[in-house]
């Protein structure tokens, strides 16, 4: 076979990777991963004799590669097979001087890129910690195999002090390793010039010096000991990482091997201690930590450095003693993103971070970064640490000065959620919770708000958020029914339509009301498959009265959240349920929140630009579906969507008919009742909901409104309820 040189002077296999290129097992690799294995194999392929052909180097590194990200895949973080990986270079016998540094260079540019980890958070802290986890994989396998190689020579040098002096010398001088032979007492008999070269010193410059005195740090007493073990036979040998010191005053990392040498009757006359340099590794090491536990943008701590610090000064501080943890979003941080380039984002992130050191530079805190645009500030108290709304304050003045990046003036403003506790009976997670939950609160308030932690509020809202996670579960157990409350025609009190109302019968809360239920249903994307199961059902119901009753079944009337009316398929999902139960579309009627719409093209809803509700209505509007909004409170914008978008009916704002019910003659009695016949205008029925008593009936129908609702009139009921009802007509 044909052989060439490598880098560091060996001969190998002349066939490189990438000149016979294997291919992967269907299923098992992406071609992103073959072709980071390929450049990862190129690129170390040089900086070691490996006793393989290219291929066969490339498969296996393709092999490591799978098995690091399939970690990541099932695990969410670096574990084992990172580890392993490292290890697995050094049994390939990639150990070159250069091999672990092109491997995270590789690496290190090549995992953000693959489709595998795109779009995660926590994207440069995964990489860190895969990188940092190879290379202590790597480093401890070396230390192994330098163990074997220094007992090899430890008993290469036995043989030949048994044998002839010239042998030992000859082994003893042509070592790699370093190698130190010094009387049971320390001083330095022999070193070989590797030794003297790690340490910075002439050959023989270190003979006659106090071994011991050669390590840095506080640990020649516990080296001392130990070598006095191995003098006595107590203990035959130690192998450890220490720092030395060398002749200029910096610091060798090393590992030391250390165990007893003999004389021909077995007594123990000196010591021996092998030596290897591992300073390149033992700061790449370190470097790889600090990238795990900082952000590479800021140079704060990252959100798994802040928890472990927060975990500690927890643990350290009084019970008593007062802290305050900070979370703050910078708020509208993507308009910047998206208007002037990540960039200019990440610069202003560099200079936010400046902006939280000068503020708290008084204080005892620690500042980090924990996601995109969120930073943490936590604050031992001292005599002199502000009150929260000073703190709070202190932020958003700093962060308001405008800072020009490309000439454009740029300032941001933060919500801030406020914890502050004693730092006793509270563990690090759930004070993190709690700020976090407090957070979500400040930022529901508006721009540039904080909000201090309210444990009276925060039990609420975790009983809500618990009911919101279970509801994916309850529509699949069942938990969820209708119910239909009729409507009544004002003018002679008789039943012309139902509305499909949802009730949850919850383990814990009992029966939870309509708006209850799709108020938490619209807080995650539940609300869309929970408005298509509704939808269905109460569909499959009319359809049964529709043959029953004709022409004369009430119409079915469905209220839709704002997610529903904005759904893209809701047109499709309409007149999919109308085909398969057989019920004509004029039987239907559909309302649509005025939020969700946006005024006929326009943006006059006071929504936002909510196109996609609007062509949902006049779709469906065309293919014969009744079409109404509802939460209507008559003020101009309002009137704006009877003006531009085919609508047939208003349903009145529920908090507008009770405040009415209190005060039916108030002057916004009077104003609602020219409200009313200017809907009358644009052909379009109004309907109040609610209605309890003779008198508010009354009144309503005083007023011009069309249909009514509520328990005056007849209770929500079952299906089979409504069947009885339109059969005494």
């Amino acid at each position: 076979m044909d052989v060439t040189p490598t880098e560091h002077g060996g001969r190998r296999p002349s066939a490189p990777p990438g000149d016979r290129r294997p291919s992967a097992a269907p299923g098992v690799s992406s071609a992103a991963r073959q072709v980071l294995a390929r450049r990862w194999a190129e690129a170390v392929w040089t900086t070691a004799y490996l006793p393989v052909s290219g291929a066969e180097f490339e498969q296996s590194l393709l092999g490591t590669l799978d098995a690091v990200l399939d970690e990541l895949a099932g695990d969410n973080a670096a574990g084992p097979a990172a580890t392993a990986a490292g290890a697995a270079l050094v049994a390939e016998h990639v150990t070159g001087q250069h091999s672990l540094l092109r491997t995270v260079e590789v690496l290190g540019a090549g995992l953000p890129e693959l489709p595998e980890l795109a779009g995660r958070a926590d994207l440069s802290g995964v990489a860190a910690s895969v990188l940092a986890r190879l290379a202590a994989g790597y480093a401890e396998a070396l230390r192994h195999r330098t163990f074997e190689q220094q007992e090899d020579v430890k008993q290469a040098l036995e043989r030949v002090l048994r044998l002839s002096e010239s042998r030992f010398r000859e082994v003893f001088l042509a070592s790699a390793v370093g190698i130190a032979i010094s009387d049971l007492d320390g001083t330095v008999v022999r070193a070989n010039r590797a030794l003297a070269e790690i340490l910075g010193y002439a050959d023989g410059e270190l003979a006659h010096r106090d071994l011991l005195e050669l390590f840095a740090g506080d640990t020649a007493d516990q080296l001392r000991a130990a070598y006095q073990d191995v003098a006595s036979g107590r203990h035959p040998g130690f192998r450890m990482q220490r720092p030395m010191r060398r002749k200029d005053g910096d610091e060798a990392w090393v590992i030391l091997a250390v165990s007893a040498l003999g004389d021909e009757r077995g007594g123990r006359t000196h010591h021996l201690s092998m030596v290897e340099d591992i300073t390149d590794l033992h700061l790449l090491q370190e470097r790889l930590n600090n990238q795990a536990l900082h952000d590479m943008l800021t140079g704060l701590p990252n959100r798994q450095s802040f928890a472990l610090r927060l975990e500690s000064t927890l643990g350290q501080l009084e019970p008593a003693a007062t802290i305050t943890l900070l979370q703050l979003d910078l708020d509208s941080f993507s308009l910047i993103n998206d208007g002037l380039g990540y960039d200019i984002g990440d610069r202003l992130l560099v200079l936010v971070a400046q902006r939280l050191r000068q503020v708290f530079a008084g204080e005892q805190a620690l500042i980090a970064r924990m996601a995109s645009d969120e930073f943490a500030v936590l604050i031992e108290h001292s005599a002199s640490t502000p009150d929260v709304a000073t703190l709070a304050g202190m932020i958003n003045n700093e962060l308001a000065e405008p800072v020009y990046l490309d000439r454009v003036g740029l300032a941001v403003s933060a919500s801030i959620g406020i914890v502050q506790r004693p730092a006793g009976g509270i563990g690090h997670v759930e004070l993190l919770r709690q700020a976090d939950a407090t957070l979500h609160r400040a930022k529901n308030n508006g721009k540039g708000q904080w909000v201090l932690f309210d444990a009276p509020q925060d039990a609420r809202d975790r009983q809500r958020f618990a009911e919101v996670a279970a509801m994916p579960g309850a529509l699949e157990n069942g938990e969820f029914r209708l119910v239909y409350q009729p409507l009544v025609r004002l003018s002679d009190r008789r039943v012309v339509g139902v509305e499909a109302q949802l009730r949850w019968d919850h383990p814990v809360r009992g029966t939870l009301p309509h708006d209850v239920v799709i108020g938490l249903a619209e807080r995650t994307g539940v609300v869309l498959p929970i408005g298509e199961w509704l939808l269905r059902a109460a569909c499959t119901a009319a359809a049964g009265w529709y043959r029953r009753y004709g022409a004369g079944t009430p119409v079915l009337s469905i209220n839709l959240s704002a997610a529903q009316a904005s759904d893209p398929d809701l047109v499709a999902a309409v007149n999919t349920v109308l085909d398969e139960v057989g019920l004509p579309a004029g039987r239907l009627q559909l309302g649509l929140p005025v939020t969700a719409l946006s005024g006929g093209g326009g943006c006059a809803g006071g929504g936002g630009c909510a196109g996609e509700a609007d062509d949902n209505l006049q779709v469906l509007a065309d293919t014969g579906v009744r079409m109404s909004i509802h939460g209507f409170g008559g003020g101009p914008d309002d009137l704006v969507f009877l003006e531009d978008l085919p609508v047939r009916a208003v349903r009145i704002e529920d908090g507008l008919v009770r405040r009415l019910a209190e005060r039916p003659e108030s002057v916004t009695g009077t104003a609602l009742v020219e409200v009313i016949k200017l809907v009358h205008t644009f052909q379009a029925t109004v309907t109040a909901t609610g209605l309890r008593t003779e008198d508010s009936a009354g009144w309503w129908q005083r007023a011009g409104c069309d249909l009514a609702a509520g328990e005056f009139f007849a209770a929500p009921g079952t299906p089979e309820a409504i069947t009885e009802l339109l059969g005494e007509r």
